[in-house]
């Protein structure tokens, strides 16, 4: 069963995302609510397992994008979406380079929810339509010229995991994950960490499990 954990400060919203959430994955939804960072990080320091975190950028008293970087500090490997008013194309960009596997608008249609959910479920980025192109016929990530220990960087960058984390994480330097990171960058065409998310999401390729 699908394992979520929502923080929103809005019980309507909340609600909405539980009930659609349990609606759109076929397998079922366990559904944690919160509605502050407080909230979010005490659950989350109790180890308690969860497989997707929807996350609100304007929580009372916090940044959103400082509470991204605190999720991520304690669960590296655990995909955020940032669910969020806020359409600012640059804060889109700045939540992909702060670790989020997926943005989300909340003027977005119920059944563009849905399909995120399930994107969710099936460990695939979801991003705003502005974000998406049709890359039909474009290759995934088994025809990129990669290594098998730099398709695992790829994996943890999706992740959103910084360079210290990945290191840890696949036992190995520094120096070898930005080695590593570059031939990701080169493979897939881009320039950056949030790049490297949108082009994932552009190509269909999935974050792992």
């Amino acid at each position: 069963m699908f394992r979520l954990l929502i923080c929103d400060d809005h019980p309507a919203i909340r609600t909405a995302l539980r009930l659609l959430a349990r609606d759109a994955l076929p397998g079922g939804c366990d559904v944690i609510e919160c509605a502050s960072a407080e909230e979010l990080l005490a659950l989350l320091e109790q180890d308690r397992p969860f497989d997707f975190v929807t996350l609100d950028l304007q929580l009372p008293g916090r940044s959103g994008l400082d509470v991204l970087a605190d999720v991520k500090q304690m669960r590296p490997d655990l995909p955020v979406m940032v669910f969020s008013a806020d359409e600012n194309p640059e804060r889109v960009t700045e939540a992909l380079q702060a670790g989020a596997t997926s943005y989300l608008f909340k003027s977005a249609s119920e059944q563009v929810l849905a399909e995120a959910l399930r994107a969710a479920a099936a460990h695939r980025p979801a991003l705003p339509a502005p974000y998406a192109r049709d890359w039909k016929g474009t290759p995934g990530a088994d025809d990129l010229p990669l290594s098998a220990r730099q398709r695992e960087v790829l994996q943890c960058l999706l992740r959103g995991m910084s360079a210290k984390q990945i290191a840890r994480a696949l036992g190995i330097s520094d120096g070898t994950v930005k080695s590593h990171t570059v031939a990701v960058f080169r493979a897939l065409n881009v320039s950056s960490r949030a790049q490297v998310v949108l082009e994932a999401h552009r190509r269909g390729i999935p974050f792992g499990s």
